[in-house]
């Protein structure tokens, strides 16, 4: 790779990693370069304002000449072309088969999925639906729906005597809340006896839910809670970067 366009393009990193604003000497030592080398990289983005120079503190941050180019690369990237190595490292950590699901009207619809090395297996195979109330996968894109859908979904769904898995509104509508709380589900048997199922939701880069990913795995492979705590944490960073690499920057509460 050329040099000069490799530092460049660390430059970008470190403004963007950080989102504030850098003099040439604080970015040249996050660099490890001369700070005549980052004044001249700088003045060539300054040009195309990828970056901006404050005339009056003289530090620089990304410019917006970025946010069209970030936009235009959001929308060429497929969700499930995305997901797929996430899924495959997601397998490869927990050992469990690893999934993507979408929201479909009323139900959640498997469009990618990875096989994990175990040979003991929940099976749920690529096109399978279902309620958006069954397991923490479908349940995880049904809390982050907009109030008036959910209102909808109890009215037509769980109020109805043949949904499955059986649900008392009250319960569901408490966990729901629990979930967009956390930021995850986890279920225990809801659909698939013995068996534990994490999801955790997609977003992104206008911010929408875009899917959920998440494990199903035996309850006898789940021994202690730190270990369920552990394949917890590992849905969680998956997803959260899924959600990234689509373009989702979450929002900080300050």
């Amino acid at each position: 790779m050329i040099q000069s366009l490799l530092r460049s393009m660390e430059l970008l990193e470190v403004l963007r990693e950080k989102n504030t604003s850098f003099s040439i000497a604080e970015l040249a030592e996050a660099m490890a370069l001369p700070p005549s080398t980052v004044h001249r990289i700088l003045q060539t983005f300054c040009e195309k304002k990828y970056i901006i120079r404050d005339e009056r503190t003289h530090t620089y941050r990304l410019g917006p000449a970025l946010i069209p180019l970030g936009k235009a690369a959001a929308r060429g990237i497929r969700l499930q072309d995305a997901a797929h190595p996430v899924l495959e490292s997601l397998s490869r950590e927990s050992k469990e088969d690893s999934y993507l699901v979408i929201p479909v009207g009323n139900k959640g619809l498997v469009i990618e999925k990875v096989d994990g090395p175990s040979h003991l297996k929940v099976v749920e195979e690529f096109g399978y639906e279902m309620y958006l109330h069954c397991g923490a996968i479908r349940k995880v894109l049904l809390a982050y729906q907009t109030p008036a859908f959910i209102d909808q979904y109890f009215k037509t769904i769980i109020v109805n005597d043949q949904a499955f898995p059986h649900v008392r509104p009250e319960d569901l509508k408490a966990e729901l809340k629990k979930i967009r709380r956390d930021g995850y589900a986890i279920t225990h048997g809801e659909y698939v006896n013995d068996a534990i199922g994490i999801g955790a939701p997609i977003f992104n880069s206008d911010g929408e839910l875009a899917g959920s990913i998440g494990i199903i795995a035996p309850e006898i492979r789940i021994e202690t809670d730190d270990y369920l705590i552990t394949l917890r944490e590992l849905v969680r960073r998956h997803a959260a970067g899924l959600s990234a690499d689509m373009g989702y920057e979450a929002r900080r509460i300050v």
